[in-house]
């Protein structure tokens, strides 16, 4: 039985697991991978310490300090343990019987393993929304990718587009600059928004990108290989097809809580709604924190902040069971 579980591998879980650990909780940190949307960052310019980082090289310090925690590492100092590889699959809660104060434990089940502890915390930040057009499927990986860091460099000196032009899309065209010829950017609005300003102006005077504004993609193209795609305008319907040997889509994201299959209130989008004062959610002893959470601003340094105060929320909760 363990004292807390946190399931995650982003900035929240790795926080949360940092502070349990300092408060000498018996704590489990489960993750299918550490970074999560994080590694896709190319450059991070807002983290503190840190004038300019990738989100790999970010990730690869997070969990370095994560690692000087563990149970085996800190020879008995700490009491965690991090277990990679593991999917959770769903979460139960269990009433301890004959208990007249009703404290409740709770199961973790993962692809390996059933787990239990006194209190959680949900880490599980956000999975990219994928493409619902004819040919998305069928070339996922065929030319269609969701990780520009991952992928940029097998383009080089090829023509790709960008689907989304919001900030995560922005950064996928500058990090593309670096290898593609050439880089058309789908926006569905009559200009390029977001928090960058620098870089949309950066974008606008590279001879590379070709930005297209009021259009929808509405069918991909190829034999074994993406070849091209078909886009609408807006303002006149008109149906352009465009060669292409690559796509980038970044059209945002949905927060990982599916599996929790209505144990937790949830918001319209599926984000976890959380007391912003000590994360709980809307069963006691399950805490929440980083961007599944309903909490303003889905940045690195709030999850991380948000990771340090659900593990002292939880701390709290079990010292007054």
């Amino acid at each position: 039985m363990y004292d807390l579980i946190i399931i995650g591998g982003g900035p929240a879980a790795i926080s949360a697991a940092i502070f349990a650990a300092r408060k000498q909780l018996k704590t489990l940190l489960l993750t299918r991978e550490f970074g999560g949307q994080l590694m896709e960052g190319y450059k991070i310019e807002n983290y503190l310490g840190y004038w300019a980082i990738s989100g790999v090289e970010l990730v690869q310090k997070f969990v370095e300090h994560l690692k000087r925690f563990d149970k085996k590492a800190s020879q008995g100092d700490f009491d965690l343990e991090i277990k990679e590889g593991e999917t959770v699959l769903s979460i139960r809660l269990k009433q301890n019987e004959g208990d007249e104060r009703e404290s409740k434990n709770f199961d973790a089940q993962s692809n390996k393993e059933n787990y239990q502890g006194k209190a959680i915390i949900i880490a599980t930040g956000k999975s990219e929304r994928k493409l619902e057009i004819p040919g998305a499927k069928e070339f996922e990986g065929k030319g269609i990718s969701y990780c520009a860091t991952c992928d940029a460099p097998i383009f080089r000196d090829k023509i790709v587009a960008v689907i989304g032009a919001g900030d995560a899309g922005q950064d996928t065209v500058w990090q593309l600059t670096k290898y593609a010829s050439k880089i058309y950017l789908l926006n569905r609005y009559d200009e390029l928004r977001g928090d960058d300003k620098e870089l949309r102006e950066r974008l606008k005077k590279d001879k590379k990108v070709e930005i297209l504004n009021e259009v929808e993609i509405i069918e991909i193209s190829g034999e074994k290989f993406v070849n091209g795609l078909v886009y609408r305008s807006f303002r006149t319907k008109e149906e352009r097809k465009i060669n292409v040997n690559g796509i980038f889509v970044e059209i945002g994201s949905t927060p990982a809580s599916m599996f929790l299959e209505g144990l937790l209130r949830c918001n319209d989008k599926g984000e976890i709604i959380i007391n912003h004062d000590s994360c709980v959610t809307s069963v006691p002893g399950i805490f929440a924190a980083g961007d599944v959470t309903d909490a303003l601003g889905k940045q690195i340094i709030i999850a991380a902040g948000m990771g340090a105060k659900a593990a002292l929320g939880a701390y709290n909760y079990l010292k007054n069971q």
